[in-house]
C-alpha cells in the first residue's frame, strides 16, 4: 500500500478539485451534500414564490461579488431544490461575459435584458434571474444602455443595491424588479456578545459529523481501519482532532476574526480549503511517514509540524488567508503567566506531566504521551521548544481564546450601531470626540490645538461635536442580526449644515482605543488612516476658528482673541 485513500478523498475540499467548479446545469451528490443553507437562500425563495403567485413578468437580481455564492444557490435551486421554484425562469448565472468576442458584457447584458427596457416592460415575457457583481450592474446602468432601462436603473437606486447600507429587499408587488444583495449577509451572525458563525460551523460539521451521507467520515471509518500507518498517521488524528464541535467552533471564530480584522471577504470554497490544509500538510507523504516509522525523533519532529495546532499558524505562503492568521498566533498573546509558565517549563528537567496534562484525551495522545516520544521531547531542545509551542495554541483551542479586550468591544458597539441602539452607541461618538482631541491635542479647557508649528505658542479652537443620529438603523428588538454593515458610522453635524461622517472599521476602531487610553500616534498610524485625518481636518472647520482663537505660550500664559460686530478683541485668560 502506497498511498492514503483517505487524504485523497479529503482532496475534494480543495480549490484545485473538480469538485469546486459551479454549474448551473450540473449539481452532483457530493454539492448536494455540503450545500449548508442560508438566510440568503430562504429569502430568495421567499420572493421566487411571491413572484410565481404574481404571474407577472419580473427580472430577480441576484447582485453581489465574485465568489459569493450566487452561482451555487442557482445551482443548487436548478437541480436540487424540492419546491422546484426556478424552473420556468431564464436564468443568465454570469453578467461579466460577454456572448461575443465583438461585444462588451455591458452590451451583452442590454441584449439579455431587451424583455425589460422601459419600451417592453408591459409585454408578456418570461421571468429572468440574473446573477450579477455589483460593479457590473453600476456599470450597466451608467452606462449608454442606462436611459433604455430608466425603471431598472430607478428601482436600483430606490432600494440602496450600490450602497454600503443594508438595502431594503422585501417583495415588491409593483414592480416588474426584486433583488436579493449577497453584500447584506455574512457568514456570520451578530449578537450583543460577540458574533455567532453558524454558516462556518455547519460546514465544519459538513466535513466532520459522523453520519452516512459524510464521505470524508465515511472514508475516515473505513479506508483508515484498514492502513498500516492509521495508528501514526496526522491527516487521521488531525481529523479526530476537529471532530471535537469545541475545536470547529474555535476554528470558525477565528476565520470571523480575520474576516472582521483584515476586512477579507472568504468564499465558501476558500473556507473548504482551508479546512484542507488544516488537515493534511503541503509536505504529507504516506510514504515519507512509513519511512520514518524507524526514527522517533525524526517521526516525533515531522509528526508535530503536520499536526493542525501547528498547520493553523505555521504554514507559510500556502494561502493568503494562512499567512493573514500568523499574527493571530496565541504564541504572540504575551503575558506575565505566560512568561512564568515559559520559565518554568524550559528550566524543568522533566516535562511528561506537562505534556500529559495538554493531551490527554485528544487524539494526539497516543503518540505524544507515549514513554519513548516523551523521553525525546525531554532529550532534545528543539523538540521540546515545538511541544511548548504546541501546548500554548492547544490551550488557546480548548479554552476558544479569540481575540482581544478591543476586538470583543468592537463586536458589541458593531451590534449596538446596526441594531439601532441608541441609548448604546453614545460611547461610539465620546469615543470619536475623545480620540480627536488626542490626536491634535486639547488645553484645560478642552479646546482642540489647531496649530503647534510655531515655537512660543499653539492655536486652539473650540469644537462642538454634535452627533447626528438621523441616519441610523432603524431599531430593531432583534438579537441576534443576519443583515448588518459591516462597520460603523459615526456623523456629526446638524440639519442646518453640512455632515461629517467617519466609518470605523476594526483597525480604525482599535485606533481610537488607543487613543482614548492615551496612545500616541505614529508616522505610521498617520500613513494608515488617511480617513480619520481627513475626518479631523473637517470637524475643525467646523469650529471657533472664525468666531474665536485661543493662543497659548509654552510659558503658560494663555489669551483669546474674539470676533465682535466691533472687530476682534484680544484678552488675557491667564
Amino acid at each position: 500500500m502506497g498511498s492514503c485513500k483517505f487524504s485523497n478523498e479529503l482532496n475534494r475540499l480543495r480549490k484545485s478539485s473538480s469538485d469546486s467548479i459551479d454549474n448551473v446545469e450540473k449539481f452532483d451528490r457530493f454539492k448536494k451534500y455540503i450545500h449548508v443553507k442560508r438566510t440568503a437562500e430562504e429569502d430568495l425563495k421567499s420572493i421566487l414564490r411571491e413572484v410565481n403567485n404574481l404571474r407577472k413578468k419580473t427580472l430577480v437580481l441576484l447582485c453581489g461579488s465574485a465568489g459569493d455564492g450566487k452561482s451555487h444557490l442557482l445551482s443548487y435551486l436548478k437541480n436540487s431544490d424540492e419546491d422546484k421554484l426556478i424552473d420556468d425562469y431564464v436564468i443568465y448565472n454570469d453578467a461579466t461575459e460577454s456572448s461575443a468576442p465583438s461585444k462588451t458584457a455591458i452590451e451583452t447584458l442590454s441584449e439579455l435584458l431587451v424583455a425589460f427596457k422601459d419600451s417592453n416592460l408591459e409585454s408578456h415575457g418570461r421571468n429572468v434571474i440574473l446573477a450579477i457583481n455589483l460593479g457590473v450592474l453600476s456599470n450597466f446602468i451608467e452606462s449608454e444602455y442606462g436611459d433604455e432601462f430608466s425603471q431598472l436603473r430607478s428601482y436600483v437606486e430606490e432600494n440602496y443595491i450600490l450602497t454600503s447600507q443594508v438595502n431594503n429587499n422585501e417583495f415588491d408587488a409593483a414592480s416588474h424588479f426584486q433583488h436579493v444583495s449577497f453584500s447584506d449577509y455574512h457568514m456570520f451572525s451578530l449578537t450583543e456578545n460577540g458574533v455567532h458563525a453558524g454558516y462556518i460551523e455547519d460546514l465544519l460539521d459538513k466535513v466532520f459529523s459522523n453520519n452516512e451521507e459524510n464521505i470524508f467520515y465515511q472514508s475516515y471509518k473505513n479506508d483508515c481501519s484498514n492502513c498500516p500507518l492509521a495508528q501514526k498517521c496526522p491527516v487521521k488524528m488531525n481529523y479526530e482532532f476537529m471532530i471535537n464541535e469545541k475545536h470547529q467552533k474555535y476554528i470558525a471564530e477565528l476565520l470571523v476574526e480575520t474576516i472582521i480584522q483584515d476586512k477579507v471577504i472568504l468564499t465558501t470554497r476558500e473556507i473548504l480549503n482551508f479546512i484542507y490544509d488544516i488537515l493534511v500538510s503541503q509536505n504529507f507523504s504516506f510514504r515519507k511517514f512509513q519511512r520514518l516509522l524507524v526514527d522517533d525523533a525524526a517521526y516525533l519532529k515531522e509528526f508535530l509540524r503536520q499536526i493542525t495546532p501547528t498547520l493553523i499558524y505555521d504554514s507559510a505562503d500556502v494561502t493568503p488567508l494562512m499567512n493573514m492568521l500568523k499574527k493571530y498566533d496565541p504564541l504572540l498573546n504575551r503575558s506575565e503567566k505566560a512568561d512564568e509558565l515559559a520559565i518554568s517549563y524550559y528550566v524543568s528537567s522533566d516535562i511528561s506531566n506537562d505534556i500529559k496534562n495538554i493531551f490527554e484525551s485528544i487524539s494526539y495522545e497516543g503518540i505524544i504521551c507515549d514513554p519513548a516520544m516523551l523521553n525525546k521531547l525531554n532529550e532534545d531542545k528543539i523538540l521540546k521548544s515545538n511541544a511548548f509551542n504546541l501546548i500554548i495554541r492547544i490551550q488557546a483551542i480548548n479554552e476558544n481564546v479569540i481575540g482581544n479586550e478591543i476586538y470583543r468591544k468592537y463586536l458589541s458597539d458593531l451590534f449596538f450601531y446596526n441594531a439601532g441602539k441608541l441609548k448604546k452607541i453614545g460611547n461610539i461618538y465620546n469615543m470619536v470626540e475623545k480620540a480627536t482631541k488626542q490626536w491634535c491635542g486639547c488645553d484645560e479647557d478642552n479646546n482642540i490645538c489647531l496649530d503647534d508649528n510655531y515655537q512660543e505658542f499653539m492655536l486652539y479652537e473650540k469644537v462642538d461635536f454634535k452627533p447626528f443620529l438621523i441616519h441610523l438603523p432603524d431599531p430593531t428588538k432583534t438579537e441576534e442580526l443576519q443583515r448588518f454593515i459591516p462597520f460603523i458610522v459615526a456623523t456629526f453635524g446638524d440639519l442646518s449644515s453640512d455632515r461629517i461622517s467617519l466609518d470605523i472599521d476594526y483597525s480604525l476602531y482599535e485606533l481610537l482605543y488607543k487613543l482614548n487610553h492615551g496612545y500616541i500616534q505614529t508616522a505610521e498610524d498617520r500613513n494608515n488612516h488617511a480617513d480619520f485625518i481627513s475626518f479631523v481636518n473637517r470637524i475643525l472647520q467646523t469650529g471657533t476658528l472664525t468666531e474665536t482663537i485661543s493662543i497659548v505660550w509654552k510659558q503658560g500664559k494663555k489669551a483669546q482673541i474674539s470676533k465682535s460686530v466691533f472687530g476682534y478683541k484680544f484678552k488675557v485668560v491667564k
